[in-house]
This record gives structure tokens, sequence and C-alpha cells, in this order.
């Protein structure tokens, strides 16, 4: 980390919760990772070989090492860094808000809807963008990784996060009202995403029994809240103008300081809350094992994300 970046990890809002956050140590095999990942994405034609290396340079790829730096090598880790990896790039496409990432965007919301057999084509060979057979790609692989209900749920999480992306594609540059903010974020895929690689990453394929308990929802709950806050935090949120920063100061008057602040101090204490409810879980004998793991993995998750926001693993 740079002196430059540790200072801003230090002294930013996120530098109190960073400071009692323990920093998962990084998966052994990351540099293989790293190789592997910017094999896939040059051969799918999604970037070229700098860019491929640039992007993971940048620390998207320690957030997947430090997050599963527990889970063994193989396709389950593979496939869940590979998730972690294309949807950030689809994010930063789509930041530049044209006709090019709308056009994704639809690709990918016909790729996923309902009904459509993963690795399926949808269209003529070169007819869609990389990036689109990229991701159908990967659902083709993660198909024999987990089950229907995972394959299910990750699916309509997906269209979610697509249907929130043209959406803010649609509104961009408009700041929504602090109760707009939370009924959207109800819509929000990104966040039950990242719940989902996990699970993929540690080869837990829960069935929807499970995943609907309501301790288990209500830990999934809290684990969205957090995804998304520490992302509002971080420095694509206040430029999406769709985050709870901006929410706060356009129609609450607070500066921004006193935003960050009260958004830090909602990430505390739900990240204290998550923490308790992960713990209870885990220790809980009457639990399956998997599901014990899967509260301990959303934690660990979390913990590599708010150093990977504040920026303490990038270079």
């Amino acid at each position: 980390m740079s002196p430059a970046t540790a200072h801003r990890a230090s002294t930013g809002p996120l530098a109190e919760l960073l400071a009692r956050t323990p920093a998962p140590a990084p998966h052994p095999h990351t540099e293989a990772l790293r190789s592997e990942l910017a094999h896939w994405l040059t051969a799918t034609g999604v970037l070229d070989t700098a860019a491929a290396t640039a992007f993971l340079d940048r620390g998207h790829l320690d957030l997947a090492a430090r997050s599963w730096g527990d889970v063994p090598a193989g396709p389950g880790l593979r496939a869940a860094a590979k998730w972690l990896v294309l949807t950030r790039i689809l994010d930063e496409q789509l930041d530049g808000h044209d006709d090019t990432a709308r056009r994704t965007v639809g690709a990918l919301q016909a790729l996923t809807a309902t009904g459509h057999v993963p690795g399926s084509r949808t269209a003529p060979d070169g007819a869609e963008p990389p990036l689109v057979r990229a991701f159908e790609e990967l659902r083709r692989d993660s198909a024999t990784l987990a089950g229907p209900d995972w394959q299910a749920r990750c699916a309509a999480d997906f269209r979610s996060h697509l249907d929130s992306s043209l959406d803010r594609l649609e509104t961009a540059g408009a700041a929504p009202t602090v109760p707009q903010y939370l009924t959207h974020g109800g819509r929000d895929g990104a966040s039950r995403c990242a719940a989902g690689w996990v699970e993929l990453a540690h080869g837990l394929d829960l069935p929807d029994h499970l995943h609907r308990h309501p301790q288990l929802t209500d830990l999934l709950t809290r684990f969205q809240h957090l995804v998304r806050w520490i992302g509002d935090l971080g420095p694509a949120g206040p430029a999406t103008g769709r985050s709870l920063l901006r929410a706060l100061e356009v129609h609450r008057g607070l500066p921004p300081h006193l935003a960050a602040a009260k958004v830090a101090d909602l990430c505390a204490a739900e990240l204290t809350t998550l923490e308790f409810l992960a713990d209870g879980i885990a220790r809980g004998s009457h639990w399956p094992t998997r599901v014990r793991r899967h509260a301990q993995g959303l934690v660990r998750h979390m913990h590599a994300l708010i150093h990977w926001t504040a920026g303490a693993g990038r270079a």
C-alpha cells in the first residue's frame, strides 16, 4: 500500500471500522489465480493482456483472494473469482452511461431470462459483446458446480442487478431520497450476488428451504446492507449519484463529511450485528455444517470488502 493510500485508509470515513476489522490473509495460490484469470479474460476477449493485468492489479483480485483465502484451490474458487471480476468489469463499463452499456445490459438480461438454459446460444457467434459471452460461459461452468436452487437464485439476483444497473443508466446523476434509496436497495441484486459467490466458492450449494430460514434470512439482510453501504463509502459510491451519501447530502442537507460519518456509523452497527448473528449460527450444533460455513464465509467476505474499499489491499 502506498503512503498516500495508507493515509486515506487511516483518515477516511471507514478508519474506525478498518481499525477494528481483521484483515483476512490472502489465498496461498493468489498468483496462480491471477495468472489464470488474466489468461481467461484475454482468451474470452473481454480485455486485452495489458488491460487485464492492469484491472487485476487495481485490487479486484485481492478482494477475491482475501475473501476466499481459506477455500481450497479448485473450480469453486475460480468460478466465484470470475463472477466477482466480471461483475466489476460490467459495473465499470456501465459508468460510461452510453448506448454500448445499454446494449450490454439488454443482452445480459436476455441471457438470464427465465427459462434460458445456461450455455445455449442467444445470438450468432460474434454478435454479442465478449463480456456477454464470458458471462454465458461462466453460467454454464457454474451450473456444473451447484444445483438448481443456487442456479435459480443466482439468475434472479443477477437479473435484479441488471435491472438496477439499467435504472442507474436512465437516472444518471439523480440523487434518491432516503426512502427511495432504502426501497431501491430491496431490488438491488448486487449484494445478493456477493452472498451467492461466497456460497459457490465454498461449494455449499444450500437448498432453498435452508436459505429461507428466518435466521439465515436475517443474516443475509445484514450482509446485503453492508455491501451497499460500504460500497457507498468507496470511490465509486458518490460518482454514481445513487448512493446513500448523496441522499443524505441532497435531501437531508448534511455536509459530505457528516453524511459519510453517518453511513460509517451505520456500517459499524450493522457489522457488529452481522458478526453476532453469524457467530450464533456457527456455534449452533443444530445447524448443518454447510450453513455454519456459509455464516463464517459471509463475515470473512465482509472483512475483506471493508479492507478493499478502504484501500488497505490496493497497491
